[in-house]
Order: structure tokens, then C-alpha cells, then sequence
């Protein structure tokens, strides 16, 4: 069984006229993570460029892209994709300082 690898860079001159800006076939089944670092071994770098999408022939068999979801995932106006996962805010502790301290502290600094 073969896997075929399409890829599309978000500053290839050829967007407005190809959907993919490349595709190549590897033998066997490939994950997404695998898949991505072949299509950055084929294009000859360690790590591959911002908003490059990278599907497999399996992911297109599905039917859940469409030419327009491909497009708009590659344009260099989409917006950053967002962390799902929210940070919680860091708590704020009102540390006490003496007038002491204070004075110290503004000395060190040299502002006074």
C-alpha cells in the first residue's frame, strides 16, 4: 500500500493557480506527524515553514476538506491558530512592605 503526500505553502507564487504546491508518494501508511517530516525532508529543511499544510490521500478520502477550506488555511491573513487550553491567570499576593523597606529598596535603586 502506498500513501500519497499533498503539501501547499502559504508563500508559493503558484497558489493562485494550483491547489497543492507539491505531492509525492511513499510507500506504507504514514501518520500526520510522519508525514510532515518527510514533505520537510522533500523540500530540504529541518523545519517546515509557517502555514504549510500537509494532507494525505486518506485525509482527502474522507471528503472532510474542501478546495476552499485548503486555500484559507494557507493564506498568510489566517489568523495564528489559538491554544485551546486557556491558562489560568497567575494569582496576585499583596506582599507587605514597611516604610523601611521601602525607603531601602529606593536607595538601592538609586532613586533616592
Amino acid at each position: 500500500m502506498t500513501t500519497r503526500i499533498h503539501f501547499r505553502l502559504a508563500d508559493d507564487p503558484n497558489n493562485e493557480h494550483a491547489l497543492w504546491s507539491g505531492a509525492f508518494t511513499v510507500p506504507g501508511n504514514v501518520s500526520r506527524a510522519e508525514s510532515r517530516k518527510l514533505v520537510a525532508k522533500h523540500l530540504q529543511c529541518s523545519k517546515l515553514p509557517p502555514r504549510t499544510l500537509v494532507l494525505t490521500c486518506h485525509d482527502l478520502e474522507k471528503g472532510k476538506w474542501t478546495a476552499e477550506e485548503i486555500r484559507a488555511e494557507t493564506t498568510e491573513l489566517a489568523e495564528a491558530p489559538t491554544n485551546k487550553r486557556k491558562k489560568a491567570p497567575k494569582a496576585f499576593h499583596d506582599v507587605g512592605m514597611s516604610f523601611d523597606q521601602a525607603e531601602d529598596l529606593l536607595k538601592k535603586l538609586g532613586l533616592k
